[in-house]
């Protein structure tokens, strides 16, 4: 099954998640998918919303789906309860 690595931008805003949209559906087609997130200084709702969503699609494709995440993701996460998004890292 394919791997793919997909890098998110300093500040993931609403644009920043409808250009990785088209990217992350056919990578997450595709298999496995990594997303790098190390660099995120800024998580908004709207990429925070097509993260979980992959997530699900990935569970359901039972295709693995990791997340490199940056402090301030985590700090988002851990605030609104989503620390699954990156807690054990795959979806399998």
């Amino acid at each position: 099954m394919a791997h793919s690595t997909l890098v998110l931008p300093a500040r993931c805003d609403r644009q920043a998640a409808d250009d990785l949209l088209p990217k992350l559906r056919e990578a997450l087609a595709a298999g496995d998918v990594v997303i790098d997130g190390k660099a995120v200084v800024q998580l908004g709702q709207s990429m925070l919303q097509l993260l979980l969503s992959a997530r699900k699609t990935a569970w359901k494709n039972q295709t693995a789906l990791t997340v490199s995440a940056s402090d301030a993701i985590r700090a988002t996460l851990a605030t609104i309860g989503a620390e699954h998004l990156i807690h054990g890292g795959k979806s399998r």
